[in-house]
């Protein structure tokens, strides 16, 4: 979507925010006009940006030129950020909680405090509970960034770490660790003849990053295939769509790697050259054999001469790539894993590991972190027992990402009472699946603090809550990764000072860490560590600019280098594995095997659930924005008309979803892009909390029908990657009363 200057000023103008809402701010840095540059902080893509502030205020936001990641453009999101920046429900200043009953319709009664007693009261709390029961008390819900976060919590021994990568991408870490290195999100579709899309809607996902190469791929004469179950805004750009099962993916995949081997159409020079292929053929070529094109039509629904076709095209019409990314087919499914594993196989075979055309590992320049600069001493040991059972899943214990589908099982059943303290930042209820089995673990705590950006529902169980700033008021050195053939870095700077009482993460890292860690905040000469300083340290070391200062002013900084293919990989043994040995030795298939999902249709629940994410919003976060709440303010129960008449659904009429473990009900829509047997509702909807005024009570929430895992039904042997299943319910559909 693009929206001109005029239309966003109009669109601004209708957010009761501005003028007002920052008047005092306005007065005190009254400068006149002035372009920024910044970056983007929705999603990893981080955009790079370019502001028109006026008189303190943030008037408009574009695209940076120049920028690899942007190409001079931002998404509708991007665009709109600043209804977030001035949304009036903005948290504005520290609070305790007063009432000592926790729920989510339970008012928090809430007091305005200093920041200086929000700091004492959680350096009292998280200090006795370290003191008294050790770091394996606490546990914190949060990403392991920025690096002086990470820092407090590797300083306090933080064990308990979980986020929401089991949703998303931990499945493509864990594999590509070992068959080709370090995970990458970079494809170079712009120089790509042949494109397999499994799921990934890349377009309605607006991370422009992809859409531009994607368009430049059309444009050079790429062949698109997409397999999906509903017909997306990429299927829309494909030359071939196909309505494939939910959860068979992984059927497809294997039966083109068994056409690619039997007719010998991969790339042998490549595979010859920079794979464990001749090692190990005698097993791949057996393990495969079974794996027909017959064999998948009876599990996917797509003909079987289309998929022989499909991947003789693949093999001829190089460069050829299928992509992964995040969330789809990486983390829908309890198959999630083998599904990542068969198609990180066949690009392999394809011979397009980091060639034109391919999945291509970036090119970037080394921004040191805080432990570079400032070097600690040794971190304590991370003792004791993992509440959402990863210890399980020892390969993804060696990615460090946490489980939200099996946290509230080990609160609830396994580990009842170990966790004492959390610390919960800027996740969603709704992240999780059954959103009030987590409600239900949290309170099990005896203390929690929230920060957060707006006064969400997580906000509502905590003891203290913490009003946090935004990207747009942050800084720091953003490299270019999702595009970066040749070495790039955007700079992120504060547009306006830090409104009200906000503070950053990386701010309350260093005050907590003087706190209850003061030896690893302090420098050599044994000052503190400061935000400031560091900056100056990593645009010198990084060679951008001599300060961050310069690097502000100056805004984005670009290697200009040819792009030159690897002959050697980062996966053991120097050499991209088809066939894994690491993954025999612990027991797991060392070749991708079939595996069913999880759940599957019965005849109490005879239909697939689908779940995506609207262009026009980011997960969880963005429903309370004005704007983009104006463009979609609730979901609906998607369906075929087919299904619709069969049940006695017209279009609007109130629909009853029910999984095994919940149900919602939503209005109906009725589409012919959706296969008949699915059922579709978009993700991000039904908060909770009467402070954002926008988004309370609007929609429903997807997760209430995702069933919540124990470790055991996540830590089977063909899931060693640990998908969390987050798409992975059958339901039923029927008017509501």
């Amino acid at each position: 979507m693009t929206i001109s200057r005029r239309e966003w000023l109009r669109l601004a103008s209708a957010v009761p925010l501005l003028a007002d809402y920052f008047q005092p701010l306005a007065q005190a840095q009254a400068t006149g006009d002035r372009t920024l540059v910044t970056a983007c902080g929705l999603c990893d893509s981080t955009c790079g940006t370019r502001a028109t502030v006026r008189d303190g205020v943030v008037r408009f936001l574009e695209g940076l030129p120049g920028d690899q990641h942007g190409a001079g453009g931002l998404c509708a999101k991007g665009a709109a950020s600043l209804a977030t920046k001035y949304d009036p429900d903005r948290l504005k200043y520290p609070m305790r909680r007063t009432n000592p009953n926790k729920g989510l319709d339970v008012d928090p009664e809430w007091v305005r405090i200093t920041w200086d007693e929000a700091l004492e009261t959680i350096t009292q709390r998280f200090g006795g509970y370290l003191s008294q029961f050790g770091p394996e008390s606490l546990l914190f819900v949060t990403r392991n960034s920025p690096d002086l976060w990470a820092r407090l919590m590797n300083a306090l021994g933080i064990l308990n770490r979980v986020d929401h990568n089991d949703q998303c991408y931990v499945t493509e870490r864990v594999i590509h660790r070992y068959m080709i290195g370090p995970h990458t999100f970079a494809y170079d579709f712009a120089n790509s003849k042949y494109i397999v899309l499994f799921g990934w809607d890349l377009v309605a996902r607006s991370k422009i990053v992809f859409c531009h190469q994607m368009a430049a791929a059309r444009d050079n004469g790429a062949k698109v295939i997409c397999f999906n179950p509903q017909y997306t805004a990429t299927a829309r750009m494909a030359d071939e769509w196909y309505p494939i099962r939910p959860g068979s993916d992984l059927a497809v995949v294997l039966a083109m790697i068994q056409a690619l081997l039997a007719e010998n159409l991969f790339d042998r020079e490549f595979v010859q050259a920079y794979t464990n292929f001749s090692q190990y053929e005698g097993q791949i070529r057996q393990a495969f054999q079974q794996y027909t094109p017959e064999w998948a039509e009876s599990r996917s629904d797509v003909p079987a001469s289309v998929i022989r076709r499909i991947a003789r095209e693949f093999g001829e019409r190089r460069p050829a790539v299928a992509p992964l990314h995040k969330k789809t087919v990486a983390a829908n499914y309890l198959n999630s894993t083998q599904a990542a594993f068969a198609i990180s196989a066949l690009n392999i075979l394809a011979g397009n590991i980091d060639r034109p055309g391919g999945r291509y590992f970036p090119r970037t320049i080394s921004i040191p972190s805080v432990d570079a600069v400032y070097p600690p001493p040794a971190f304590p040991p991370k003792t004791g027992t993992r509440v959402d059972g990863r210890d399980k899943l020892p390969l993804v214990n060696e990615a460090n990402n946490g489980m939200f589908s099996t946290l509230a099982d080990g609160m609830l059943n396994r580990h009842r009472g170990q966790i004492k303290g959390v610390f919960w930042q800027s996740y969603s209820l709704n992240s999780f699946p059954q959103p009030d089995r987590i409600v239900e673990a949290m309170k099990t705590a005896e203390f929690m603090v929230v920060m957060d950006i707006l006064p969400v529902d997580a906000a509502l169980l905590a003891d203290i809550v913490l009003p946090s700033t935004m990207f747009l008021e942050g800084s720091g050195l953003v490299g270019r990764t999702n595009n970066a053939k040749s070495p790039q870095i955007v700079v992120r700077q504060a547009l306006t000072s830090a409104p009200f009482e906000t503070r950053s993460l990386g701010w309350l890292a260093i005050e907590l860490g003087k706190r209850l860690a003061p030896d690893y905040f302090r420098t050599e000469s044994g000052s503190w560590i400061s935000s400031s300083a560091l900056l100056d340290e990593q645009a010198k070391r990084t060679g951008v600019a001599g300060t961050f200062a310069e690097f502000r002013a100056k805004g984005l900084h670009t290697v200009e280098a040819p792009f030159v293919p690897r002959t050697t990989f980062a996966a053991p043994g120097g050499k991209c594995q088809i066939y894994v040995p690491e993954f025999a030795a612990r027991g797991y298939p060392p070749l991708p095997v079939w595996f069913e999902k999880h759940e599957r249709p019965s005849a109490q629940y005879p239909y697939y659930l689908l779940t995506y994410i609207p262009a026009v919003h980011r997960r969880n976060s963005s429903q309370n924005n004005a704007i983009l709440h104006e463009m979609m303010p609730e979901n609906a129960a998607v369906m075929h008309p087919s299904l619709a008449a069969k049940l006695g659904l017209a279009e609007g009429m109130p629909a009853r979803v029910s999984s095994r473990v919940g149900s919602i009900t939503l209005p109906a829509h009725l589409t012919e892009t959706v296969r008949p047997d699915c059922v579709l509702v978009a993700h991000g909807f039904g908060h909770v909390s009467p402070k954002v005024r926008l988004a309370s009570a609007r929609g429903a929430r997807d997760s209430d029908l995702i069933p919540g895992l124990s470790i055991d039904e996540v830590a089977v042997p063909e899931n060693f990657g640990g998908s969390g299943c987050v798409m992975d319910a059958v339901v039923n559909v029927e008017p509501a009363a």
